[in-house]
């Protein structure tokens, strides 16, 4: 079990629990994990409902104030915030927001996230198959 929020299967209401996978990266959100091949990698709780959320947003521009709404609706939190854990998801991600293979900032207006999704089932989600064929 790797739930570094320890609440095994937490999540601040949203999202399936079907796990993920991007490239070489598979994020769990049953079990609160992102997985790069068979290793674990460290996030924090918060860098990892944010990957989730975005995740689960592929292809779409999620504004941060819709971020700061569903990660953090019962506390203010300054919007600075929400970029620290954009940086250090990138760091973990090996992206470069030049060249984004995973998160792209949409200038004045948020952050999409543009790496092709499948389920673990295999299904490709959303328009990512195109990004995949293409």
């Amino acid at each position: 079990m790797c739930s570094s929020a320890g609440k095994p299967g937490w999540a601040p209401g949203f999202g399936s629990t079907q796990v993920k996978s991007f490239y070489s990266f598979r994020l769990d959100p049953i079990n609160h994990c992102l997985w790069r091949g068979e290793e674990r990698v460290s996030l924090s709780p918060k860098a990892f409902d944010l990957l989730r959320y975005l995740v689960e947003h592929v292809n779409r521009v999620v504004p941060q104030e819709e971020i700061l709404q569903a990660l953090w609706s019962e506390s203010y939190v300054n919007p600075e915030l929400v970029k620290k854990y954009i940086l250090g998801i990138r760091k973990v991600l090996g992206d470069r927001r030049d060249k984004p293979v995973f998160i792209e900032t949409v200038h004045k207006r948020g952050y999409q996230f543009v790496a092709p999704v499948r389920d673990e089932s295999g299904s490709i989600t959303s328009d990512s198959a195109a990004s995949i064929s293409g």
